[in-house]
């Protein structure tokens, strides 16, 4: 197949995707296929900008099995290939696909009957287990995935949040969020930040003397310390690997974290409010579903029911 460079910086891919939306638009695609093919041109184009390549059936393949890993359904996958062939088509370019054809055919074996909810959550436990692993090889590396998670857990972070925090984005025991998947105008937002990670933080920091710009930074071999951020890409496996050596089971995402947490807090009689407030969802929806186990034996059967021998 032939490359097609769709996007070479940041400007390039915002044209991009204005262009294709102007297409989607002329196009007789229903308005929520529309939109559909906008996301998913978007988050590709994201892709392909981030990792700095071209546009082939390589990179769709490893893009579409970053989402697997993601603990995306085989629908949302398939309709990112749909995307990305309807968009070369309609430019009048031969995509057969060849790659990604075989990968997400490949994806809908391995992930039979999954579905949302399907992703290990890292409670607080598990987190602590994580970590203690992660800083007991007493390398750089090994502070800087451990302070990430732990604030990812702390905070509830998306993977793109994380990567984005700044070393000035710390006030006293608050991180300070400036812009977020649910906030989309940019108004801040305070999370706390417990004393353990905010020593985790510290101890990462010190070790290489990072007093300002982007906090979790990319390494090289022997603990040399770049300027440039973690990738998102990079985050998820960071994660991903911490958890496999901790001996955690179970499939392990960027949102395990989110999800984690939210268990932990109904364990501990949280909500559905709290967790939805703490974790910043719109609605209460998404951390019910994640905690609905925890829930359910808050429920009125198991307090009333189960301390009623006259019902049983």
């Amino acid at each position: 197949m032939n490359n097609t460079n769709i996007v070479q910086s940041d400007t390039s891919n915002a044209v991009a995707v204005r262009e294709e939306l102007t297409h989607l638009i002329g196009a007789s695609l229903a308005p929520n296929t529309q939109r559909a093919y906008q996301r998913a041109l978007t988050g590709f184009s994201a892709f392909v900008s981030e990792n700095r390549t071209e546009v082939s059936d390589n990179a769709l393949a490893a893009y579409i099995t970053t989402l697997y890993t993601e603990g995306k359904s085989p629908a949302t996958i398939s309709q990112v290939v749909a995307a990305v062939r309807w968009q070369l088509r309609n430019e009048s370019k031969e995509y057969d696909l060849p790659v990604p054809a075989r990968t997400l055919a490949g994806i809908r074996r391995e992930s039979k009957d999954r579905g949302r909810g399907q992703v290990k959550g890292l409670d607080w436990q598990d987190t602590e287990r994580v970590c203690a692993f992660a800083e007991s090889d007493k390398t750089i590396i090994g502070l800087r995935d451990s302070a990430m998670i732990r604030l990812m857990s702390d905070c509830l972070l998306r993977i793109s949040e994380v990567v984005a925090v700044n070393v000035s984005d710390f006030q006293e025991k608050t991180l300070i969020i400036h812009q977020s998947k649910t906030d989309q105008e940019g108004a801040t937002v305070a999370l706390y930040v417990t004393t353990s990670t905010r020593r985790a933080v510290q101890k990462y920091r010190d070790r290489r003397d990072i007093h300002d710009g982007a906090l979790f930074r990319r390494i090289r071999r022997g603990g040399h310390v770049q300027p440039g951020r973690l990738t998102d890409f990079a985050a998820r496996r960071i994660i991903q690997k911490r958890a496999a050596d901790a001996g955690v089971e179970g499939f392990i995402a960027g949102h395990s974290l989110r999800v984690g947490t939210a268990v932990s807090l109904a364990k501990a009689g949280a909500t559905v409010v709290d967790m939805q407030v703490a974790g910043r969802w719109k609605s209460s929806q998404m951390p019910a579903h994640y905690a609905k186990a925890e829930l359910a034996e808050r429920g009125a059967i198991a307090r009333y029911k189960e301390t009623n021998p006259n019902e049983q």
